[in-house]
């Protein structure tokens, strides 16, 4: 299996989410109160957890991994916490949450199936809290379409690319987090230190500094995005890039919810 969760999970509606949730988020703000908010995550997962399960709520489970393949492409997530295998919890202990902290919890819930989420912040003077859902369902992740006309096959690179991108939505489906396709890729091409290189930057002919960017040989760099809008800005930076190096091409892939682009940006 391409994604394999280790425990069973069930969707249940809002109404049951919100009656579970009520007791979880007490328990969370019974926690800062007494132990107050200078622990780290673990101590905090371990507490939640146990009071849960001395309330007696069904299923109460911590690290439950999910684990995602392609081939001999291996990653494993850990999610803090699992109540009724059917709600994911995010424990964090940080100043403030933010939209990758968002963006994990969503991932989780994508790879699980499952609709209802929360991220909880035990940082701040008081509990910080953030509800994260989706609609979709499983199969609805698997519906891409694919986008290619302004594609260049420029080498054998190419093809290898476009081709892995494809299996892996195949394997995977859409809508994940940018991070996971970005470590499939590097591992299919010997691993970040082949992939992620420094490169000559010029201005005039003058060499001005050596970012780092995607290679997939000396020739030409990879680019993965996952915009919604500014989508023609971004394909204009793109060439203002090129034109300062002495790459052939970017391909760029663009994740837009099902909609997935392939580009080539060439000199």
């Amino acid at each position: 299996m391409a994604i394999k969760i280790g425990s069973a999970v069930q969707r249940i509606d809002e109404q049951e989410f919100h009656r579970i949730d009520y007791q979880v988020t007490g328990f969370a703000y019974d926690i800062h109160n007494e132990i107050g908010r200078l622990w780290n995550e673990k101590i905090y997962q371990v507490e939640l957890a146990r009071r849960c399960c001395e309330a007696g709520l069904p299923r109460v489970e911590t690290e439950v991994p999910i684990l995602v393949s392609h081939e001999d492409f291996r990653k494993q997530y850990s999610v803090d916490l699992i109540v009724q295998g059917s709600i994911v919890y995010e424990l964090k202990a940080v100043s403030r949450l933010n939209s990758e902290h968002e963006m994990q919890t969503l991932n989780y819930l994508l790879l699980l199936g499952l609709q209802h989420g929360k991220l909880i912040n035990f940082r701040p003077p008081s509990v910080e809290k953030r509800f994260v859902s989706t609609t979709l369902l499983p199969e609805d992740r698997y519906n891409t379409d694919v986008v290619d006309r302004e594609w260049v096959e420029l080498d054998k690179d190419s093809v290898r690319l476009k081709q892995l991108v494809i299996d892996l939505l195949e394997d995977w489906g859409a809508y994940l987090e940018l991070n996971l396709f970005y470590e499939a890729i590097c591992h299919f091409w010997g691993g970040e230190n082949n992939v992620v290189v420094e490169i000559d930057m010029f201005s005039k002919g003058a060499k001005i500094g050596q970012p780092k960017i995607h290679l997939l040989n000396p020739d030409l760099a990879f680019k993965l995005t996952a915009l919604k809008n500014g989508i023609a800005s971004y394909r204009r930076h793109l060439g203002r890039f090129i034109r300062h190096t002495t790459l052939k091409g970017i391909h760029w892939i663009n994740f837009n919810h099902n909609v997935i682009s392939f580009e080539t940006i060439t000199q």
